[in-house]
């Protein structure tokens, strides 16, 4: 058994991290924003608009269910290789779980009220607390890394339902316009290059994951409220596939 004395930082110093990096989300998602959201004004246009702005703060779920489900991967492989390895791997896994544990209930929290009082949400929250009560650290990871999936599966079908199915196997769907040459090129997605970056204008539909390397614009993609929203997206930025560019335009090297 761990001892207290070395379990309570370890949990802190997780629990610490994930508020640290919120907050530093939540600083750089503030976007200005019409009043009649959700037609989006970019943060370009703030100065030129008329119209009386507001400042809100948009979180791009995909991404954070993502980032929530890599973190628990690693807690996973912590945890199982110090019940089958090494026993010390045991304590690398805490932080990274107690980080985890804030994400999912993060993730809970915004979740519309249906999906909080489901009979799925029910048994997650019991089964990750059962897991901590008895330090079983294992079982913890695992059904972590089940639960932020499970989302990520969902947020996935949100976007393809959003544009329709019969959309996602058009053959058009495979044409990508490409920028070679300083000059924008369609081409089939299978003889996109690895260094082939591609180009999306208001209305397009991303065609695969991959991130922003120039631009900024607005991506309509779903969300854990079980509608869709608008997301700002600038250089660094994730997006994703069977999204669509409500704003803007965007050069995105695909993944």
């Amino acid at each position: 058994m761990i001892q207290m004395a070395l379990f309570l930082p370890l949990v802190f110093g997780g629990v610490a991290s994930a508020l640290w990096r919120e907050q530093n989300r939540k600083q750089r998602a503030s976007v200005v924003l019409s009043p009649y959201f959700p037609q989006p004004v970019l943060p370009s246009d703030q100065e030129s608009s008329n119209e009386i702005s507001k400042e809100v703060t948009i979180i791009d779920d995909t991404a954070e269910v993502l980032h929530g489900q890599r973190v628990s991967l690693m807690a996973l492989a912590f945890s199982g290789s110090g019940a089958l390895v090494f026993s010390p791997f045991t304590l690398a896994s805490i932080p990274l779980l107690s980080y985890s544990t804030y994400y999912f209930l993060n993730t809970i929290h915004r979740s519309n009220a249906k999906r909080k009082k489901s009979a799925l949400t029910i048994f997650e929250l019991a089964s990750v607390a059962g897991t901590i009560v008895t330090g079983r650290y294992l079982l913890l990871s695992t059904l972590l890394a089940f639960s932020f999936s499970i989302r990520k599966w969902a947020l996935q079908a949100g976007n393809l339902t959003s544009i329709g199915m019969g959309k996602a196997f058009d053959p058009s769907f495979q044409k990508i316009w490409v920028l070679r040459n300083e000059t924008e090129v369609e081409i089939d997605k299978s003889e996109l290059q690895h260094d082939d970056i591609a180009v999306l204008h208001t209305g397009d539909i991303i065609r695969m994951n991959g991130e922003v390397v120039k631009g900024e614009g607005m991506v309509e993609q779903f969300a854990m409220t079980g509608f869709l929203q608008v997301v700002p997206k600038q250089k660094g930025d994730p997006v994703f596939t069977y999204t669509k560019i409500a704003a803007g335009d965007l050069f995105v090297k695909y993944s």
